[in-house]
């Protein structure tokens, strides 16, 4: 999943929605579509690994969500980024889809549903460290504060799911996913002034499953033998939490302030651990749903105080996503 993914989607969406806008109907409708795609995201994965190995489901989901982009792009008539701006639309390709997806599938190899999704909350953390380091925007001492919180939380989530004596690998790569998430995010304002986030989103999508198409020779043969509802789950993956709950959270911060709409993805790893409850048996330890909570504290503090002078926006999040 891409995703996926807390993002701000730039300044330019931030400035249209003002502070006395009421959220209307569609906009809750929006944030509850992907919020709901996004939680699935994680126990999805799990059950496609059953089967699929982690590139080619990558592979698979990032061509099935690109060729859903593609039908809304032609729907919408969105104009493409002009030649200049590509080489920055393929390195979000890179990062933001190949991967941040790769790094996500392989993370889930060996981590529960839940655990997946509270580590995947830290992209804001990374989103700040980012933002303080390429653009110089200040931190204040409770937001450095809450990203030492956020940290600790993953220190715990490690050792919950290694079982307490071993720190868990996959919380590396679920990481590594959630810091290229972030990387996608926060170097999207360059772009910001001549395009909107869904154009960015599109050409990035696309420009991660032509990237990704290096490792697809196998993929016929296995997608020939797996079982049909494992490659209907990743055709999901493509279509939902990629394609759909990215259009919808495009539409839904277009139309009302960030910090209240990004606020609804703290819901995230609980609906994710109650689906992967339901659906697998899968229940995360307890110290890993302590370190959860931990982390999402520490985010919480700096979605709420992480800007000196002004209210830090807080990221877009990719399940695929991310």
């Amino acid at each position: 999943m891409r995703q996926a993914r807390f993002c701000g989607t730039g300044q330019r969406m931030e400035r249209r929605a003002t502070t006395q806008r009421p959220v209307h109907l569609p906009v809750v409708l929006a944030v509850a579509v992907t919020v709901l795609c996004w939680s699935s995201n994680f126990p999805t994965i799990r059950y496609i690994l059953q089967v699929y190995d982690p590139i080619s489901m990558s592979v698979l989901r990032t061509w099935v969500g690109a060729l859903a982009l593609a039908a809304l792009a032609l729907a919408l008539r969105l104009r493409l980024p002009a030649l200049r701006d590509w080489p920055l639309c393929v390195l979000f390709g890179l990062t933001g889809i190949a991967l941040a997806t790769l790094c996500l599938n392989y993370g889930l190899s060996s981590l529960s549903a839940g655990g997946g999704a509270f580590l995947i909350g830290t992209v804001p953390i990374f989103s700040a460290l980012l933002a303080w380091g390429c653009f110089g925007e200040r931190l204040s001492r409770r937001a450095w504060l809450g990203i030492a919180v956020s940290f600790a939380g993953v220190g715990l989530i490690g050792l919950g799911e290694g079982g307490g004596l071993r720190f868990d690998l996959g919380t590396l790569f679920i990481l590594a996913s959630a810091a290229n998430q972030a990387f996608f995010y926060v170097f999207q304002r360059l772009l910001h002034r001549r395009y909107s986030s869904l154009q960015i989103t599109c050409t990035s999508v696309w420009a991660g499953a032509v990237l990704l198409s290096a490792f697809a020779p196998g993929l016929p043969a296995l997608v020939a033998r797996a079982p049909l509802g494992h490659t209907l789950a990743v055709v999901y993956l493509g279509i939902f939490p990629t394609a759909i709950a990215f259009t919808a959270w495009n539409f839904a911060l277009s139309r009302a302030r960030a910090a209240k709409v990004t606020s609804s993805l703290f819901a995230m790893p609980a609906l994710a651990i109650a689906m992967a409850f339901a659906w697998l048996g899968e229940v995360p330890t307890l110290l890993s749903v302590l370190g959860g909570a931990v982390a999402l504290s520490g985010v919480a503090m700096v979605h709420l105080w992480g800007g000196k002078g002004e209210q830090q926006r807080q990221p877009q999040m990719n399940a695929d996503k991310h």
